[in-house]
């Protein structure tokens, strides 16, 4: 025959619903535990008191927060992202730098100028770089004659120039180290 889970009963017909547990035993340790933390909480707060005190004793009291409202405390930003336009002020103030004229040394005389304006005047005239010289101007090339077989002629050609102008770079080389004094 199966036998049945169901709570015991005992004679008398009343269910044992605890299943054996002491219930007097769980709420004495659960009250227990309350009243060890009640004691803790009121003991740090008696520590507390006494430390502000004397903190206040030795340095006096703490200043007013000066700084509150600032949109930025030290290195951590305190604005919305959404109120901050920070960036477009500086994008802004760039901007002017860069299309206007003015100091930016006056003391050693170093001034600036707007960048459409400098590059129009490094275009008109290119700078002397040291050692480089100016670039030189394109030459149109001659045409070559066409033959029998045009294009391997014209190859050929090119390539002789190419190796005759390399030559005239090397002497030109050559001839200013020689003048220097040094070796290439």
């Amino acid at each position: 025959m199966a036998h049945s889970h169901s709570p015991s009963s005992n004679s008398h017909g009343a269910v044992d619903v605890t299943g054996g547990m002491n219930l007097k035993k769980i709420i004495m340790v659960g009250v227990g535990s309350l009243a060890v933390f009640a004691v803790g909480i009121v003991w740090a707060y008696f520590i507390w008191v006494g430390q502000r005190k004397s903190i206040e004793e030795t340095t006096g009291r703490a200043a007013a927060a000066t700084e509150l409202g600032k949109p930025e405390i030290g290195i951590v930003d305190q604005v919305l992202f959404s109120h901050d336009n920070r960036l477009d002020l500086w994008k802004a103030e760039r901007a002017k730098h860069l299309s206007s004229y003015g100091w930016t040394d006056r003391s050693k005389g170093v001034a600036h100028m707007p960048v459409d304006e400098a590059m129009k005047r490094v275009i008109a005239s290119p700078p002397d770089i040291a050692g480089e010289g100016v670039p030189p101007k394109a030459v149109a090339a001659a045409p070559s004659p066409v033959t029998e077989d045009g294009a391997k002629e014209d190859s050929k050609r090119e390539k002789a120039g190419h190796k005759g102008a390399k030559s005239a770079e090397k002497a030109k080389t050559e001839n200013k180290t020689d003048k220097a004094g040094g070796a290439p």
